[in-house]
């Protein structure tokens, strides 16, 4: 039975209000059940003078009517299995996070799976062998963050938890990066230099992608093909560093406002170098906007051997 309702309530206004003020870095909105349900948290947030990327949490079988229409208005999708369970037949709820994930994707934008994924871990110190799988396939689906729930609020070994799901994960990405495939093609500009910087760093072994961003949408874009190259985003905006922790195989640093392409050059050089884990003379694929400091410029692919003036 589909049931009105509206997606904020008087409290849940008061609460958004309250977290913006706080500086949080983004917010879930549960029982979406359309694209316009956004629209009422960017007026609040709009009121407030500071906008965040607002996370759709997929709960209600009305969501997933709209699924697509949905993954592009919002920033990022949340698929709550729990929930969803008691709207669906359970039969379906594992398509539904498989199409979910997959459009996602598609569209360069996170997704999380949430709900019982180490469910027994409430009460017992190890998971079943099932829910060692369910958290694996989701990893191999190709989702950027898996999400415990009553795991860590109220289960018993909430640490221990913790620590069994980031030891599946590593498990499973150690021995495979490998996600479904994308079938669509990309039509953007952004869309399209990713897949051609990624096509290039693979085939030239280069040690690292490298991406400026200002937004994040172009390392979002990078970081859907799952590339087994390891994606370093620099950026000046420290939250748009937090909001990429959520963003699949990203190591994000924060540098200063760049002025010129030999500046993120130079930048790149400076950077690597200091980490430790690159030398003078390894090959990078840095993915950039020129000129600097506009949202949405990206254009260049440059190839780029460390501490070599090949500018």
């Amino acid at each position: 039975m589909s049931v009105s309702a509206p997606a904020l309530s008087e409290k849940d206004i008061e609460d958004l209000t309250f977290a913006l003020n706080l500086g949080i870095d983004m917010v879930a909105l549960s029982f979406v059940r359309s694209p316009s349900d956004v629209e009422l948290v960017h007026e609040v947030m709009d009121r407030i003078g500071r906008r965040v990327p607002v996370i759709a949490k997929l709960e209600k079988p009305e969501a997933i009517d709209n699924l697509e229409a949905i993954v592009l208005a919002f920033d990022a999708v949340m698929v709550a299995r729990g929930d969803l369970g008691v709207e669906l037949p359970l039969e379906e709820v594992p398509l539904v996070q498989k199409r979910a994930i997959q459009m996602a994707r598609e569209n360069a934008k996170p997704v999380i799976v949430a709900t019982q994924m180490l469910d027994s871990m409430i009460e017992n110190s190890r998971p079943t062998r099932a829910e060692a799988s369910d958290v694996a396939n989701a990893v191999l689906d190709g989702a950027d963050a898996l999400m415990l729930s009553g795991e860590t609020s109220v289960g018993k070994y909430p640490l221990l938890a913790v620590r069994t799901m980031s030891r599946i994960i590593c498990a499973v990405e150690e021995n495979s990066t490998a996600a479904p495939p994308l079938t669509h093609v990309p039509r953007t500009k952004r869309g399209v230099i990713s897949y051609a910087a990624r096509d290039i760093g693979e085939r030239l072994d280069a040690k690292a992608l490298v991406a400026f961003t200002q937004s994040g949408d172009t390392v979002r874009r990078l970081a859907r093909l799952h590339t087994p190259l390891p994606l370093l985003a620099f950026t000046a905006w420290p939250e748009v560093r937090s909001q990429l922790a959520m963003t699949w195989g990203t190591e994000t640093f924060i540098v200063p406002k760049m002025e010129s392409t030999d500046g993120m050059i130079r930048q790149v050089d400076k950077s690597l170098l200091e980490l430790g884990r690159y030398k003078r003379g390894d090959l990078v694929v840095i993915v950039a906007g020129a000129p600097p400091g506009t949202v949405g410029s990206t254009n260049l692919i440059h190839v780029h051997r460390i501490g070599e003036d090949d500018v």
